[in-house]
């Protein structure tokens, strides 16, 4: 009864907040998950699925790019953030070097870039394009994500994604209307994630007094090595999902990646609904390490018994809704999106249920075998990619994804359940 008691009791002290930061949340990544929704069929029909699948290539090789400059900086930044946000000079300092970090590597960046442009295949992209494209990179930077969040201002990133989002959409349908028109595209996209992000990076130093000072190569030298383990991790998941679509570029032409990248855009309301949802709770996460892992088991097992039926049932409602759906999306009974999204099904079960094991694992700074995880998952799925996108096209990319997400779940539920038993989440215990 005491033990009863005393959840109740904490429960009271953050639901509210709680539920409030996820709504904001949830305005964000809804406007991420209607931005494509609205555009993308509208895309489809004024540019091609073949111009569609080049346009998401790029967005592909921006990804890797934006994964390298961040450096895992907005995990770690947000976990850092969300214990020292009472102490002003702590978060000028904390801001000051994680964003030197950032400018840092942008060099290493750009000669990825160029090595990428000169290894993958001539699709007639001039490289002003992959210029263009390059500066998702620094806007990405810019945007101060990972310090709103360790703040729980997620109002504020609600109204920065809102602003991006409602201008893209405006411009897009008001100019683009043909295939030849893809550098406008691009355009759009990279000069409106700029201006949210200039808001958003003026914005925290007015608001939270932030004083930018120049730290010296010890302080960034620390940040890259704290960072590593979770930039290794992150560098592994960019390459078996945005290598998937290069990968299959490879072997199949611009409408296979057409067909693929309509469907990644379906399940993308699932995948940033997850990602709302770790976004809200891994501050509080990070909080309760003081009370102990057995805390933080009771509060992720809550959150995941909710959370494990309403992917059950959005997956069968999916199902059941499936070709009517690809029809309005496509605007014909495309047979092989609707293959491919059912194929792709239990991709949203497999990453929900890498989730609590993630948190778990980032709240007792035991990175390492999270990072070992998805080595071996990133591992995996390019080489089945590889061997099987050449006889199964999209299908067989879709394949290699499904494989890598069972293996990330396994493989973390494993390093909680079984290596670290002392982080165990699904066996009830008391707070140590």
């Amino acid at each position: 009864m005491q033990n009863t008691k005393y959840l109740k009791n904490s429960l009271r002290k953050f639901q509210s907040p709680l539920i409030g930061h996820f709504f904001s949340m949830s305005a964000v990544q809804a406007l991420n998950v209607l931005m494509p929704l609205f555009t993308f069929p509208y895309l489809i029909r004024a540019m091609g699925l073949d111009t569609f699948g080049v346009f998401n290539y790029l967005l592909a090789v921006s990804g890797f790019l934006v994964v390298l400059v961040d450096y895992g900086l907005t995990l770690t930044g947000t976990r850092d953030v969300a214990t020292q946000k009472n102490d002003a000079a702590a978060l000028s300092k904390l801001f000051s070097i994680k964003w030197s970090t950032q400018i840092l590597l942008l060099l290493p960046a750009f000669l990825v870039l160029v090595v990428l442009y000169t290894l993958l295949p001539d699709r007639n992209i001039h490289f002003t394009i992959w210029l263009l494209v390059f500066l998702q990179v620094p806007a990405n930077m810019l945007l101060p994500t990972w310090f709103l969040q360790g703040v729980q201002a997620f109002r504020t990133l609600a109204w920065l994604s809102f602003f991006n989002k409602a201008i893209y959409v405006v411009l897009v349908f008001s100019f683009i209307n043909s295939a030849d028109q893809l550098w406008l595209l691009l355009l759009f996209y990279v000069g409106c994630q700029f201006l949210a992000a200039v808001t958003g990076f003026l914005f925290v130093l007015y608001r939270y007094q932030l004083r930018f000072q120049l730290p010296g190569w010890g302080p960034v030298k620390q940040s890259l090595k704290q960072g590593w383990p979770v930039f290794i991790s992150s560098l592994s998941v960019a390459i078996y999902t945005n290598s998937a679509m290069l990968i299959l570029g490879f072997f199949a032409g611009d409408r296979s990646m057409g067909v693929f990248a309509a469907v990644e855009k379906v399940l993308l309301v699932f995948r940033l609904g997850l990602s709302t949802l770790f976004s809200v709770i891994y501050p509080k996460v990070s909080q309760l390490t003081t009370q102990g892992f057995g805390a933080i088991s009771t509060f992720l097992r809550k959150i995941m018994t909710v959370l494990l039926l309403g992917l059950l049932l959005s997956i069968a409602l999916l199902y059941l809704t499936a070709p009517q759906l690809v029809y309005l999306l496509t605007g014909k009974n495309d047979a092989a999106v609707l293959q491919l999204l059912y194929l792709l099904l239990p991709l949203p079960l497999f990453i929900g249920l890498n989730m609590p094991s993630y948190q778990m694992l980032l709240a007792a700074h035991q990175q390492q075998w999270y990072s070992r995880v998805m080595l071996v998952a990133a591992f995996m799925g390019v080489v089945l990619n590889s061997l099987l996108a050449a006889a199964w096209q999209e299908m067989g990319t879709g394949v290699s994804l499904l494989v890598a997400e069972l293996v990330i779940a396994l493989g973390l539920m494993w390093g909680t359940e079984k290596r670290y038993p002392e982080l165990q989440i699904w066996k009830s215990k008391k707070s140590t």
